[in-house]
């Protein structure tokens, strides 16, 4: 097993709370099943995330940035961040209760993983499957880095028949459609071409106008030109195009701005004589439209965009200015509100930008189909299987080529060097392991020549690392001749995770593991739900119903829970102004939130009660609506079982007991149903962890725990256990079987409970035969047996008529609403057996002054049933 890595800046969650909650569940089983269990623990580097959290910390305590401190100092600092703090998590998994295997734990930059990170990349590039391009990417303005298409998420404005027009993300108002006109140039007088745009922010980097070849209205002006309504000087060509315009939408015209929009760039790779690239449609006209990026890396206005008072704004804050001018010149046509997706970083939150950029990417396609076709080979099973193997299957043929680079320092520097000539002329690139191997790549000419090598500044995506896990922390490191000992620790038995990072993790997974091994890393893929709040929604620090499960394991105040938030935003009410204000804002917001939705605070619960919940909850297989109350049942079912630990004990210390064995001939019914029940507990327990269904195992020992030990056999045998009185005609023996039976059944029990309940089991298991447990060093419950049906002796029914008669008799009991009323019990034994309990079975059904047993010489009739009311 491989415990999915948390970031190194990472704090306990509920989601990571659920994740351990499977996962030790199945480890401890397993374990105690003799199976040699290895679950190896690790914490992810987490690039962007890290670099964000050491870059604010520098700035609030030292007023340094990195670009200051220089690249390897950076680095240092964040390797000391990372000793201090990194492993918090780690020790936090610990109260749940995480049995790890400690000595198998790892992080994605040790020097073994990082090695094989390196080699799987300069094997790929040899391969020819990692290359460079420049395309359009999703550039994070805010971390000044490209992003996946993955860690994009969109953000839905809709205008309903109530809704609010526009809406505000980053600070900028979005959900209006622009319209502006371009002057026709040597056209007749006043004609003109209306586009429209809800960026009105990228109207400077406009350098063509597109319209459909078939659209009468305008091809008269095909490849004329239009005069660029901020920009005088700037003339920009009319080019029919049939994949981009639709002539039914607007006015059937497009503007073009190639460097900030994909559509745009596409149909400058299709138009443009700038560009060699070789694409699907090409025009067989090609004219002059230049490629002008008009924002820098930090999203503000460049002097390439020609307008001098836009100059070295956010591009999001310019957008009033740009229909400002463009109204002072007449260009301006109005704006209407336009349902759309504005795409967000999931890293940073902030708007993202297209750009066109240099990067490394993996061709996926080869890698995909690779997995397809082991896939059908070997197997590959998913719990849920629906929807998951489908949209498993989609993603893998549909897949896009994979961005693995990143502008930024923190990570794995890319093993890649580039080649310039004694002119400083970049000439080619060299893949290699270390600059050592780099240099010998160099060919015998470019070393007279003097040519030099440097290193790509970037650094890999942190999903490649991660992508490698299986095979890294088996010992695989990627080396072309060595042994293959790593395959006596791959693959995994299975892999558990979140579903919400399938595609991020779990598919590269599949697909790097498989591509060097050439087999799946994983035969089983467990996806646990998401846990939302009580009413469906997301948790969120922000909206204040996150829910930290170490406050449910240890219970916090509402005053103590907002005092830990406002502390973690201490630096920025630190810091004055806005930040401060938005501080502030957060801080009332998230107070508010408190105070609604936990009243009375929470309770102290135990990592027990919390990690039984969240497995019950696991029957919601797409989304968990968390409620404390649910934790609350498996607090009192703790209780409970406490308790029949201190019947047992009390029982023990009035009269020792002999521990005999248990025979056939000396069962009483009771003791026969209840071994009968407690089989069958166990049967559906072992299944539920076959078949991962573990809600199926919780309900089960709850009602067990409540229904069939405690609320039928502790009452049965109460006056069986009680000490022996002088004169009684029951004997020692009788009180011997039950006690040891007792003794059995709370043994099964905790044992059964293990894997939910590790705390609390081994705490009660310890002292339920603390002599016996005496005689072993270290003994613990999680080496234990698995209870198995063998430790009974074999009986043929589950009580007889008897018990299937009495509880028949207690159902009715418990629904009896009447006064007064007499039972008459059938002949035989049954009628017997019922009446040598009357006593025990009045109090069961909790009818006691209301009934009585008939006595054996009244007759009320043979049909009356077993109750007849006075």
């Amino acid at each position: 097993m491989l415990l999915p890595p948390p970031n190194v800046t990472g704090e306990l969650h509920i989601g990571h709370a659920l994740m351990l909650s499977v996962e030790d569940a199945l480890a401890r089983y397993y374990r105690m099943n003799s199976h040699p269990v290895i679950w190896a623990p690790g914490t992810d580097h987490a690039g962007i995330a890290t670099q964000t959290v050491v870059e604010r910390m520098l700035a609030t305590q030292r007023s340094v940035t990195r670009q200051e401190l220089g690249r390897e100092k950076f680095v240092k600092e964040v390797e000391n961040w990372r000793n201090q703090y990194g492993r918090k998590i780690l020790d936090q998994m610990k109260q749940l209760g995480a049995s790890t295997t400690n000595s198998r734990e790892y992080y994605t930059r040790d020097e073994g993983l990082s090695k094989a990170v390196t080699n799987a990349f300069v094997r790929l590039w040899e391969e020819d499957l990692i290359y460079r391009d420049t395309r359009m990417v999703n550039w994070s303005t805010k971390l000044q880095t490209a992003v996946s298409d993955i860690e994009v998420n969109f953000k839905e404005i809709i205008h309903g028949p109530n809704a609010v027009k526009g809406a505000k993300i980053d600070g900028a108002e979005f959900g209006w459609l622009h319209e502006f006109a371009f002057q026709v140039v040597d056209g007749k007088e006043g004609e003109e071409i209306v586009v429209s745009t809800t960026r009105p922010e990228t109207i400077p980097g406009d350098r063509a106008v597109a319209v459909h070849p078939d659209d009468p209205r305008y091809k008269h002006l095909h490849y004329k030109l239009v005069r660029h309504p901020l920009i005088p000087s700037i003339t920009l060509p009319i080019i029919p195009d049939a994949t981009l315009v639709d002539p039914s939408f607007g006015s059937g015209a497009v503007k073009i701005t190639p460097a900030h929009d994909p559509n745009d760039y596409a149909f400058w790779k299709r138009h443009s004589t700038y560009s060699t690239a070789t694409c699907d449609g090409a025009a067989t006209r090609r004219v002059n439209i230049p490629l002008i990026p008009v924002f820098d890396a930090a999203g503000k206005m460049t002097p390439a965009c020609h307008v001098p008072s836009l100059i070295g704004y956010d591009r999001l804050h310019i957008r009033k200015r740009v229909v400002t001018l463009l109204e002072k010149v007449g260009s301006y046509r109005g704006r209407k509100v336009h349902d759309m997706r504005v795409p967000v970083c999931s890293r940073s939150g902030g708007v993202i930008e297209p750009m066109p950029q240099p990067q490394w990417y993996l061709r996926m396609k080869p890698l995909a189909q690779k997995v397809k076709e082991v896939a059908e080979r070997d197997g590959l099973k998913f719990l849920p299987e629906n929807p998951t193997k489908q949209l498993w299957d989609q993603w893998l043929d549909g897949i896009q080529d994979w961005c693995l680079s990143r502008q930024i320092w923190w990570g794995h520097r890319i093993p890649a060097y580039r080649v310039f000539n004694s002119e400083g002329k970049a000439t080619r690139w060299i893949a290699a392991e270390t600059d050592d191997t780099a240099q010998a790549q160099l060919t015998e000419e470019e070393k007279k020549a003097g040519y030099t090598l440097q290193q790509d500044e970037d650094v890999l995506d942190t999903w490649f690392s991660s992508g490698l896990l299986p095979l890294s922390t088996a010992g695989w490191r990627g080396e072309k001749d060595s042994t293959e000992e790593w395959r006596e620790n791959y693959p995994l038995t299975f892999i558990e995770s979140g579903g919400d990072i399938l595609f991020f993790w779990l598919s590269r997974m599949a697909m790097l593991s498989t591509h060097f091994s050439g087999t799946l890393p994983f035969p089983e893929i467990l996806l646990h739900p998401l846990v939302c709040d009580a009413s469906g929604k997301k948790m969120s620090k922000s909206v204040g119903n996150v829910l930290d499960p170490l406050y449910v394991i240890h219970g916090k105040t509402q005053d103590e829970m907002i005092k830990n938030f406002s502390e973690t935003l201490t630096a920025q009410l630190q810091r004055g102004g806005e930040t401060q204000a938005a501080a502030t804002k957060a801080i009332r917001t998230h107070e508010k939130e408190i105070r609604k939705n936990f009243p009375k605070g929470i309770t102290k619960s135990g990592a027990d009660a919390l990690r039984m919940a969240l497995l019950d909850y696991t029957r919601q297989q797409r989304q968990i609506n968390f409620e404390l109350r649910v934790v609350d049942v498996f607090r009192k079912l703790a209780i409970k079982v406490d308790n029949a630990l201190i019947f047992y004990n009390n029982t023990k210390a009035l009269e020792p007991f002999t521990m005999t064995e248990l025979k056939v001939e000396d069962l009483t019914p009771y003791d026969r149903y209840i071994i009968h029940q407690t089989r069958l507990l166990i049967d559906t327990v072992d299944k539920a962890f076959h078949s991962r269904r573990l809600y199926d195992a919780t309900e089960a020992l709850r009602a067990y725990t409540y229904e069939t030990l405690c609320g039928v056999y502790v009452e049965f045998i109460k006056a069986d256990v009680a000490p022996v009185q002088p004169g009684e005609t029951r004997t020692s023996k009788r009180r011997d079987t039950a006690m040891a039976l007792l003794h059995t059944l709370l043994d099964i029990l905790l044992r059964l409970l293990h894997p939910f309940m590790p705390f609390h089991s081994e705490s009660l298991w310890q002292e339920l035969s603390p002599e016996t447990r005496a005689l072993v060093d270290e003994v613990s419950i999680m080496t234990a047996v698995w209870p198995t049906a063998a430790e009974f002796p074999e009986v043929k029914d589950a009580g007889g008529d008897e018990m299937e008669k009495v509880l028949e008799l207690l159902d009715i009991l418990r629904a009896w609403k009447g006064e007064k009323g007499v039972v008459v019990p059938p002949e035989g034994k049954t009628g017997d057996f019922v009446r040598s309990h009357w006593v025990t079975i009045q109090k069961m059904g909790k009818v006691k002054n209301r009934l009585r047993i008939a006595e054996v010489t009244e007759d009320f009739g043979k049909e009356v049933g077993w109750i007849v009311e006075i």
